[in-house]
């Protein structure tokens, strides 16, 4: 596969498929407690400590971060520039260049409003005191949606395996 041409829409693609994974897998671990135990909350219990486990093993990669992307802008510099000037595992361009004398459409002045000053979206977390609070308050964030999302998909998999449970005949 050439990875110049794998774009940023296979990563999102990817970290998508990973989501899909982690609940269905969730999910599968309420399946199973639901039809041993019947019980619903057991299975949402469970559905929390996938989720912790996955939260540690978040955790336990992050120093790996700085490499990968290391390595990912090292691969992006091999890459040749797009029509968009970045190169081409980053860029967003679609298509070539516009045939001459096209003139793009512009909106009229105030059609969108007033527009924000230059560098108002720009926040810089890299440095300084707040960095690495911040980066750890994302980091728990990720894991609390990560359990929030196991929990559902387990207790979920508890209502089915509990509504799948083979009934012994009563009498």
């Amino acid at each position: 596969m050439d990875l110049c041409r794998a774009g940023p829409v296979s990563v999102v693609l990817f970290g998508l498929a990973g989501w899909l994974v982690f609940l269905i897998l969730a999910g599968a671990a309420g399946i199973a407690v639901g039809r041993a135990d019947d019980s619903v909350p057991a299975a949402a219990l469970t559905g929390v400590l996938v989720g912790v486990i996955s939260g540690c093993a978040l955790v336990a990669l992050i120093p790996f971060g700085p490499a990968v992307m290391h390595r990912l802008l090292e691969l992006n510099a091999l890459c040749p520039t797009s029509s968009s000037g970045g190169g081409a595992i980053f860029s967003f361009g679609v298509g070539g260049t516009p045939p001459p004398g096209f003139v793009p459409p512009t909106p009229p002045p105030g059609f969108l409003g007033a527009s924000p000053p230059p560098g108002a979206f720009e926040f810089d977390f890299s440095s300084g005191p707040a960095g690495p609070v911040l980066r750890a308050i994302s980091t728990l964030m990720t894991v609390a949606a990560g359990i929030g999302f196991a929990t559902g998909a387990a207790a979920l998999g508890g209502l089915i395996g509990a509504a799948t449970r083979p009934r012994e005949p009563a009498g």
